[in-house]
């Protein structure tokens, strides 16, 4: 196996980011030493599947990638977290499992509840241990990778960049479907080959039911974080709650809430002991906004799951809408440096994803989960310079040049918190912008 600066270095050219949604550059990640590294397989996001059909599709690459981020690491324990309920991935896994030099990776079979997936929770059923509030899981020894970073990882060592990824189209649409998309891939043209051909009375979401954004598909473009395409009815529970304005998001808030609790009850970083108490933040917007109020900026301990908004709420208020609200308008408070303790409650208040789906009205949507098409092709992609935390990329080439696929289109300084961008086609420079670098097939 390679060394561990070998690998660093070659997800850091392969411009390898969290694919999980947060886009954090992977080699980074992997310069901590740690104790644990955890595989994230769970995917408890709401009509997500691309983590599903990349697991099934590409077993041996995910547990190379998993062997690579523990040598990086140097972590003495490996665990790859998959949900109890998804069998034909666990026995698949188990057939690699049971040989070198794949024995020494723990497999950690996970209740179908959400949100399982969160870095947080994981962390906390696989060890033990919590991370603090403010803090990140390095902070108890434990680096979490989603399993499709880990694929990157194994195709970073083989000299391959990111230049596609797993997405899942779901919902309400005639042909469910995963695909293999290059990055800038219109999310039109996988609606399109998932057979929706109209989009009169629905709403598409980039990512999930319960955390995905309301998007338009004709402006929108695959990412390295892009994880699913959600397409739902207009009048569906979580279109309406985003399809309104803050301001009456802030009205309901402040003219009907009734302290029940059950948002803070059921949240799950308040369950793990962070100090975290949304239906407090309610009673406090009626008032005027202080910096100075501690209730208040703990919504920067807010992860943004929706429980309290789409499940606990009984009036219909948004307390995750408020919470994302005042991260922008208050900084982050000074972390708190004790251990949070879990409270007694915690393994009674898990959500099953079967009670939130039956309460979103999707279950339906179960019955025919999608299917893994392969490779999509496109002639024309828009390849978004910032696909990553941290700084956009800046273009290494000129409009009017011609590129191959995986040669590198945008790099970041030195020193500077990004990730390098690359062709993930082959043909020529139409456009740069400020935002994206346009490519057309040739």
């Amino acid at each position: 196996m390679a060394s561990r600066n070998e690998i660093i270095e070659r997800v850091r050219v392969a411009g390898v980011v969290g694919a999980g949604g947060g886009g954090f550059p992977t080699h980074i990640k992997l310069a901590a030493h740690a104790d644990v590294l955890i595989a994230n397989g769970a995917e408890c996001e709401v009509l997500c599947y691309s983590d599903k059909a990349l697991m099934a599709a590409h077993t041996k690459e995910v547990l190379d990638g998993v062997l690579l981020a523990a040598e990086a690491t140097g972590a003495g324990r490996v665990v790859l977290a998959v949900k109890e309920k998804h069998s034909e991935h666990i026995a698949s896994f188990k057939k690699y499992l049971r040989a070198s030099p794949y024995s020494s990776i723990e497999l950690l079979p996970l209740a179908d509840v959400y949100p399982v997936g969160d870095e947080f929770v994981l962390t906390f059923e696989a060890t033990g241990r919590v991370v603090p509030q403010g803090g990140i899981p390095i902070d108890v020894g434990v680096v979490v990778q989603n399993v499709g970073t880990l694929y990157n990882v194994a195709q970073a060592m083989k000299g391959m960049p990111v230049i596609e990824r797993m997405v899942s189209v779901a919902g309400e649409v005639p042909r469910p479907s995963a695909f293999l998309a290059p990055l800038g891939a219109s999310f039109s043209e996988l609606l399109r080959a998932a057979g929706v051909t109209s989009l009169r009375r629905l709403s598409v979401l980039d990512g999930g039911v319960m955390m995905g954004k309301l998007i338009d598909p004709a402006r929108s473009f695959v990412s390295k974080t892009t994880t699913a395409i959600s397409v739902l009815p207009d009048d569906s529970r979580a279109i309406v709650e985003r399809s309104s304005s803050l301001d009456r998001t802030f009205r309901i808030a402040k003219s009907v809430c009734d302290q029940c609790t059950f948002c803070t009850e059921l949240c799950p970083r308040y369950m793990l002991g962070h100090t975290l108490r949304p239906h407090l933040m309610m009673r406090r917007i009626g008032f005027a906004l202080s910096p100075s109020d501690l209730v208040l900026t703990e919504a920067h301990y807010c992860s943004e799951c929706g429980i309290c908004t789409l499940y606990a709420c009984p009036l219909g208020i948004s307390p995750s809408r408020v919470n994302t609200f005042l991260k922008s308008k208050f900084a982050r408070p000074i972390t708190n440096s004790s251990k949070p303790e879990p409270r007694a409650e915690y393994w009674d208040r898990r959500l099953p994803s079967s009670r939130l789906k039956t309460r979103l009205g999707i279950g339906r949507y179960e019955a025919m989960p999608p299917a893994y098409k392969g490779r999509i092709a496109v002639e024309r992609v828009n390849v978004l310079l910032r696909q990553h935390a941290g700084e956009n990329a800046a273009p290494v080439v000129s409009a009017g040049a011609r590129v191959s696929r995986g040669e590198l289109l945008a790099d970041v300084k030195p020193g500077v918190l990004g990730a390098r961008i690359h062709a993930p086609i082959g043909g020529r420079v139409e456009q740069i912008t400020s935002d994206a670098i346009v490519l057309t097939a040739e």
